[in-house]
């Protein structure tokens, strides 16, 4: 699959101290053989009710958000879990 990593993405990855980016690096990279990895698709939640998007736990506290598009996966949002649950976007 095609793997898509947008821009804000790719800027909010930098922020990330230099062993989260190679941890966040690696999970992207999986998820371009999505279809054949059954640990990248155990690590991906489905999130709402309708759509494509979902969400990797690729550290303790490291989420990637993407979306599943035809042979395509968009990359858009990467979050620590405290900004999340600060956030509202998702409990616990």
């Amino acid at each position: 699959m095609k793997v898509n990593v947008t821009e804000s993405v790719q800027r909010s990855i930098r922020t990330l101290s230099s062993q989260d980016r190679q941890k966040i690096f690696a999970w992207i990279d999986h998820l371009g053989n999505w279809e054949n990895d059954s640990t990248v698709r155990k690590n991906s939640k489905h999130v709402g009710d309708k759509g494509n998007l979902y969400v990797l736990r690729a550290t303790n506290d490291v989420r990637v958000f993407f979306l599943l598009q035809g042979d395509t996966i968009t990359v858009v949002d990467v979050a620590t879990k405290d900004s999340i649950i600060t956030s509202g976007k998702i409990s616990g």
